[in-house]
């Protein structure tokens, strides 16, 4: 096959299921790649995705992050993911004290409670699904506890936060997209207004009441819209991608029972297996840019004003980084990955997802016996923003 016969798009559901080859071809054969169907450039080799993370200047993520979403001006939205300095940074100081390595620590024994009470009903059945029965839900109670989300709310806004982002094969937003996104911001104005009106000691008050620095040291309010969406982003982001990393986690365990029994026989090695796992399968595969002036990347130059995809889940693959990296080894050597971003654009919530799939990770080891997953009726995520399963049925075999 030649360069030619190359294709790559995050909607197709054939790639999806498969895409390690074409990752591989891409890194190797056209580490600068065009997309013709859908206008936009890729970069898929580890050290180009990594230095165009740290390059806001060049690569800009105020015009959007996801292609479908992407906006014809810049700063057309409030949600810090898709702001630049100094904007971002504004943004990002109003809640970075609620994701401090500090702040997040003391969530542990709440984050445990949470995995156990979903664990333990699972203790002494030979069946179960690892996503519908316990990886799906664990996130979105513990973005709760944070945020404040009343606990007989959480399961609704965990399935609106699912539906949102589905898309079909061209990328379009189906019907029970629209639905989901205009029920949860229908919530959470009503939150906010009720927070406003009626204070209670949580992060969504906090919100609610947040006030933001401008550059010239001046403060003001958040407007409305700025509270929505920083509520938004929150619960949807603080869900979905933790979700489908455990979601991978049963997969892979299930497929490498050497690795889940290292895990059985050191638990120390959890945290270096949660990077593997976020090495081997980032959640987020994919996320784009918007080029803001003409750069040269492997001799092709690529224009102001066009869009380009780093492709995280391919530079977490890349052999010219680590060695072996189509083999799964939660022995390896922990090496700086892509999964969380990297620069002004890191994930502000990291540490809480690497708490919180610790945790998980050590209660299932401790909990539930081996288990094999029913690999005909694995279901995957059909998103164009994270890649994981939303069912994975599991028999329990010792």
């Amino acid at each position: 096959m030649s360069v030619q016969d190359l294709y790559y798009d995050q909607y197709s559901y054939e790639i999806d299921d498969n895409p390690y080859e074409i990752w591989r071809r891409l890194r190797d054969e056209a580490p600068i790649w065009y997309n013709e169907k859908y206008n936009y450039w890729v970069l898929s080799r580890y050290e180009d995705v990594l230095k165009a993370s740290m390059d806001w200047e060049t690569f800009s993520s105020a015009w959007g992050t996801v292609l479908e979403l992407m906006d014809e001006k810049p700063g057309n939205t409030c949600l810090m993911i898709n702001n630049d300095p100094p904007y971002h940074d504004q943004l990002r100081t109003v809640v970075a004290k609620r994701f401090t390595p500090a702040f997040v620590a003391g969530l542990e024994q709440e984050i445990r409670d949470i995995v156990v009470s979903y664990l333990e009903p699972l203790e002494d059945k030979s069946e179960f699904d690892f996503v519908q029965d316990f990886g799906r839900w664990i996130p979105m109670e513990v973005i709760s506890v944070v945020l404040g989300i009343p606990p007989e709310d959480r399961r609704q806004i965990n399935q609106w936060a699912d539906d949102s982002l589905s898309r079909d094969e061209n990328g379009g937003f189906t019907e029970e997209c629209f639905a989901a996104m205009g029920k949860t911001a229908e919530y959470f104005q009503n939150i906010l207004a009720d927070r406003k009106a009626n204070p209670k000691n949580d992060f969504l008050t906090e919100l609610a009441h947040a006030e933001i620095t401008e550059t010239d040291g001046t403060t003001r309010p958040f407007s409305e819209r700025e509270s929505m969406e920083f509520m938004l982003l929150l619960a949807a982001a603080g869900n979905e991608t933790v979700a489908r990393l455990l979601s991978n986690a049963g997969v892979l365990f299930a497929r490498h029972p050497d690795q889940r029994q290292k895990l059985r026989d050191n638990p120390q090695l959890i945290p270096r297996a949660i990077e593997e796992l976020l090495r081997y399968e980032p959640p987020s595969p994919i996320q784009f840019r918007r080029v803001v002036k003409d750069v040269e990347i492997h001799g092709v130059t690529i224009k102001a004003g066009e869009n380009i995809a780093l492709l995280t889940a391919a530079a977490t693959r890349d052999d010219r980084q680590w060695d072996n990296p189509e083999v799964f080894d939660i022995e390896r050597a922990p090496k700086r990955h892509v999964t969380f971003g990297y620069g002004t654009h890191t994930c502000l919530g990291a540490s809480l997802a690497r708490l919180e799939s610790k945790v998980a990770l050590e209660e299932v080891m401790k909990r539930l016996g081996d288990w094999e997953v029913v690999e005909d009726k694995l279901k995957r995520t059909r998103t164009s923003t994270v890649r994981g399963y939303s069912e994975v049925p599991v028999i329990i075999t010792k």
